[in-house]
């Protein structure tokens, strides 16, 4: 299983700048959030969207200001140059090469992780998307790995989870999954990742015998 933003790609940019965009659609100053959540990782959209609400005193319906955030993070991912993250594309096309099921657990949006996936033509190597809206809790409650381990279905404890935040790694473990935490150099804040069960520089490192 692979967590989607920071460990397959980077897309904080993407995820800021949908915000603020929000913001300002809403005349309201991204800067003036809470440092923790502008800065914080592994939530699910939606959840941020109901704290912005909830601070701002937005009125607007919740459904019309998740449209609005994603439309913005959609053109804004369609006009980056975006990449993989380092060592990504071989370690999931020898996972897939094995015969392992793979799949993508996140937080966020399954049309946009479709749409990446193409782009980089590893769609079809993955079996399965549980995104934010296939679960009630968030990381780092482990439904989300839960879920996909029950609709792959497989054991938690056989699962291999690749993480780069620290609720992605705890629900990871909470689900009692084997962890992977990788490091993403970008990070707007150093993840603490040590309840994972191995710890790598970023996926390069990764090897199978």
């Amino acid at each position: 299983m692979f967590d989607f933003d920071e460990t397959i790609i980077d897309l904080e940019p993407q995820h800021t700048g949908a915000h603020e965009a929000l913001c300002r659609a809403m005349n309201a100053d991204y800067a003036a959030m809470p440092e923790a959540f502008r800065k914080g990782s592994g939530r699910r959209i939606v959840d941020d969207i109901r704290d912005m609400q909830t601070f701002f005193g937005w009125s607007d319906d919740e459904a019309k200001l998740f449209a609005m955030r994603q439309r913005e993070f959609d053109r804004l991912c369609d006009e980056a140059p975006l990449q993989l993250m380092p060592g990504v594309e071989r370690v999931v096309r020898e996972l897939h090469a094995r015969g392992l099921m793979l799949a993508v657990t996140s937080s966020a949006v399954r049309g946009a992780i479709e749409t990446i996936l193409r782009r980089f033509a590893l769609r079809d190597l993955f079996a399965l998307i549980v995104d934010g809206s296939d679960v009630m809790h968030g990381k780092p409650d482990p439904e989300a790995y839960l879920v996909t381990a029950q609709k792959l279905g497989i054991a938690p404890e056989a699962c291999l989870v690749f993480e780069d935040s620290e609720v992605g790694v705890l629900a990871a473990k909470r689900a009692g999954a084997f962890c992977v935490g990788v490091r993403n150099p970008h990070a707007q804040v150093r993840q603490d990742l040590s309840p994972a069960d191995v710890v790598v520089g970023t996926m390069e490192a990764v090897r199978f015998r």
